[in-house]
């Protein structure tokens, strides 16, 4: 494969904020590429641009050009040995020269780009945003970052139908950064709300912990009451780490919670360990910013007995070759992979390509705006190739 031109610019992503945008021409075309970045950012996650998004456009632009051009593209082995050329340039300059590599190898060989990686097709679970919170939402919300319904893809209207009653249903202020509705209630409550609409339906939450953890404390904006000796009372809104466990725990018990991810802080693998060996059968205790998609933070996991599936985020780890390394991992030892959209995503739809295409069986993204709706339907369109 012949690479002609290569250029990189500026756009704006879903949080108003650049991200970097990379187009390569070959004799097939011109393939463009983008990649998101995230608000919520675990602390083991890799610089995004060196030196800033003008810096990396320019890097694209003068050094990467140079070299690619003169670079001989004739295999998938070759696009992510690559990566070793870009990474000092930052993660996000990194996946989408790649992405864009990949677009390009695939009309060379006149297939889909989840083809360079598998010859079968399997569709992805996707793992829909219903409620946001947390860090993506306004201080009256509830704690935990996101409540979320899982469904097949051919059911996907099922998660549409909730997504709209509780828009009606609730009120709301708006969406949050991720396409959540955001409303004004307890944790519990959201949960309830989740479990009023059907009480068969696989849901899960995204509580991302090392946002409220503060002084060894889980702080809690607000929470349920319970009722105790006759009367209703309010817990305590700072939970240390058994009463976060319990915590957990109980609203598994009570709301059959299937999807349990970062109920801890990102540092806790013990804590993660104990929640597995307590709740490991029943459901799925599931480490993003533990992990950070780094294969060496996940065999300390493994080694540790912390949870039993991962959040997939390329570019939390900055290289497509490292992420297929994460996911052959985690595999080896039965972990189940979930591939996950960012805060601040472009309408680049490579996410659903990269879930067929490494065979991850759960997409999580949001249900609403452009740019989650665009990995959705490319989901769709690859069902229907």
């Amino acid at each position: 494969m012949k690479i002609k031109k290569v250029k990189a610019r500026k756009i704006i992503n879903s949080i108003v904020e650049y991200a970097l945008e990379v187009s390569i021409e070959t004799d097939k075309g011109v393939f463009k590429s983008s990649v998101p970045k995230g608000t919520s950012t675990g602390t083991h996650e890799v610089i995004e641009y060196t030196g800033g998004i003008d810096k990396a456009v320019k890097n694209v632009n003068t050094k990467i050009k140079r070299s690619l051009v003169r670079t001989k593209i004739n295999s998938l082995k070759d696009i992510l040995e690559y990566e070793k050329k870009t990474e000092k340039y930052g993660g996000n300059v990194t996946l989408a020269i790649t992405y864009s590599l990949l677009r390009a190898f695939a009309a060379e060989k006149k297939v889909p780009v989840w083809k360079l990686f598998t010859k079968k097709k399997k569709i992805p679970a996707v793992l829909n945003k219903i409620i946001g919170g947390g860090e993506h939402a306004g201080k009256n919300s509830p704690s935990f970052q996101e409540f979320l319904v899982l469904q097949k893809i051919s059911d996907i209207e099922k998660n549409m139908d909730i997504y709209a009653k509780v828009k009606k249903d609730w009120g709301h202020h708006g969406r949050d950064l991720e396409g959540g509705w955001v409303i004004d209630v307890s944790d519990e409550k959201a949960l309830k709300i989740l479990r009023s609409y059907n009480k068969k339906f696989k849901i899960g939450i995204d509580a991302a912990a090392s946002e409220f953890y503060k002084n060894g404390k889980y702080v809690y904006r607000n929470i349920s009451p319970i009722k105790k000796s006759g009367r209703m009372e309010l817990p305590n809104k700072n939970k240390d780490q058994l009463q976060q466990i319990k915590f957990i725990k109980m609203l598994h018990e009570k709301y059959d919670i299937y999807f349990i991810e970062d109920p801890l802080d990102e540092e806790d693998f013990r804590g993660f360990a104990e929640l597995t060996k307590k709740m490991g059968k029943d459901c799925l205790i599931v480490g993003d910013d533990l992990f950070a998609t780094c294969p060496e933070r996940l065999k300390k996991g493994i080694k540790l007995g912390a949870c039993n599936a991962v959040i997939v985020k390329p570019n939390q780890i900055g290289s497509l070759k490292k992420t297929i390394e994460f996911v052959e991992l985690a595999k080896k030892y039965k972990y189940k992979t979930i591939i996950s959209h960012r805060s601040g995503e472009t309408n680049d739809d490579m996410l659903a390509d990269l879930s067929v295409g490494l065979q991850i069986p759960i997409m999580k993204i949001g249900i609403g705006g452009g740019e989650r709706v665009s990995k959705i339907n490319r989901l769709l369109e690859i069902k229907g190739e």
